[in-house]
């Protein structure tokens, strides 16, 4: 069901700034779609993501889970800098405003336009219609079902290598059985990706989909197997495996992370408290969704 807001900003707004801008991000659901076509070819495929963390680094700033770090920033460059129809990169840049549009789960950052001047300073082509990046926190959210079908159908049946901080047990409550575990450090983890890169260059090739889950630095992991010729699928799915894992990491986790949960096949349980507490979550939510 659409919101209130979406039906006024059909009526009587136009995205006509957006018409002529140089840079261009595909709507949550019309990414989302391709992403699933994409995910049927033999080839490899890779899906990074970009975020405010990324932008945070090209600006020479530490982030709340790691400091700034030249070699990191330089490999998050070389990303983004890569153009290839099998590379595909999501930007968190002017989002065409659609049904998902919802404050603390998906809008636009404010401060947009910083990004924009990084990507003028480095010279990175901008002609170019990106992925979104927020189709899988937005999906998990508002069409938990469809993101569960995704997930059975492409992840939890493959052969897989994650690669984060979190639990093995509760990554597979949401990717299914994982053949490689690379735990990584919670924080400040490409500080230490020379301790823990060669168990991936070791097992890369023996699986059909890598699962980074190591925030910025799942753009230099995305790199270096691009560069090895890895031929497997690559997603960085971002924050859902917090919502898994009832880590309130996100603001969109502690608005509607419980719906989140849908996405398993494996519904968790919820005690009486928690059932009305998240009764009061939807209705408080849904009333503001409906102008916000």
């Amino acid at each position: 069901m659409k919101t209130l807001k979406y039906y006024y900003h059909q009526l009587f707004k136009t995205d006509t700034v957006l018409e002529d801008a140089p840079i261009k991000t595909k709507t949550i659901q019309d990414s989302f779609d391709y992403l699933e076509q994409r995910m049927h070819q033999k080839e490899r495929l890779f899906f990074v993501r970009f975020g405010d963390g990324e932008f945070i680094t090209l600006l020479k700033k530490d982030h709340r889970n790691y400091i700034y770090n030249e070699a990191l920033a330089k490999e998050i460059e070389g990303s983004f800098r890569i153009k290839d129809d099998n590379y595909l990169i999501s930007c968190p840049i002017n989002y065409p405003y659609d049904e998902f549009h919802a404050k603390g789960i998906y809008k636009q950052f404010s401060w947009q336009s910083e990004m924009i001047e990084v990507m003028d300073t480095m010279d990175i082509k901008t002609n170019v219609l990106y992925e979104n990046p927020c189709i899988f926190q937005c999906m998990a959210v508002f069409k938990p079902q469809s993101l569960r079908r995704f997930l059975n159908d492409h992840v939890r049946s493959k052969s897989k290598m994650f690669i984060g901080s979190t639990s093995k047990e509760v990554a597979e409550k949401l990717y299914g059985p994982i053949d490689y575990y690379v735990k990584i450090p919670v924080k400040n983890a490409y500080e230490t990706i020379e301790e823990w890169w060669p168990e991936i260059e070791k097992n890369a090739d023996k699986v059909e989909l890598i699962i980074p889950s190591a925030g910025s630095t799942s753009n230099a992991i995305a790199l270096r197997l691009w560069h090895m010729d890895i031929d497997a699928k690559l997603i960085d799915f971002g924050s859902i495996v917090d919502a898994v894992d009832r880590k309130v990491s996100r603001t969109w986790i502690r608005l509607k992370g419980h719906t989140a949960l849908k996405i398993l096949n494996d519904s968790p349980a919820f005690t009486l408290k928690e059932k009305l507490n998240n009764f009061g979550k939807d209705v408080k939510f849904f009333f503001r969704n409906q102008f916000i």
